[in-house]
């Protein structure tokens, strides 16, 4: 496998196109997050991935600062998350490999969130397992 060098002048131009920062309000969190999915499936050279991992990590900072989650059933918990991250069920069918049915039966409570799911919801969204179970 051979590494691919680090190019400083497009990591640069990266940065000044996406500009990261500490992210203070809802705004800058989607603004963020709008890069992350565009970037998301996809192949990244080292400049992109540098950048990816700093944006993830700026809005992981800010969703633990900001994101209460709710005492409630694990379906409603699971849909707070969703739209609250903004992440859609064909990416929540993606992460756990399942149809768009299945996936919308689990999301509106017809069907029951797997200790599985659960263990990739709470990886995913940074919550404790017990909460989707």
């Amino acid at each position: 496998m051979r590494t691919q060098k680090f190019d400083t002048k497009r990591y640069g131009k990266l940065l000044l196109k996406a500009l990261p920062r500490p992210i203070e309000n809802e705004e800058e969190r989607k603004r963020a997050s709008a890069v992350i999915y565009s970037m998301m499936n996809r192949e990244h050279s080292p400049e992109e991935s540098a950048l990816f991992q700093i944006l993830v990590g700026l809005v992981q900072e800010y969703e633990d600062r900001t994101v209460q989650v709710p005492a409630a059933p694990p379906d409603e918990i699971l849909r707070y998350l969703l739209e609250s991250s903004g992440m859609k069920q064909t990416e929540l069918g993606k992460l756990w490999g399942t149809s768009k049915s299945y996936t919308s039966g689990i999301v509106n409570g017809k069907r029951p969130i797997s200790k599985a799911q659960a263990k990739l919801l709470a990886q995913r969204f940074k919550v404790a397992v017990d909460l989707f179970l």
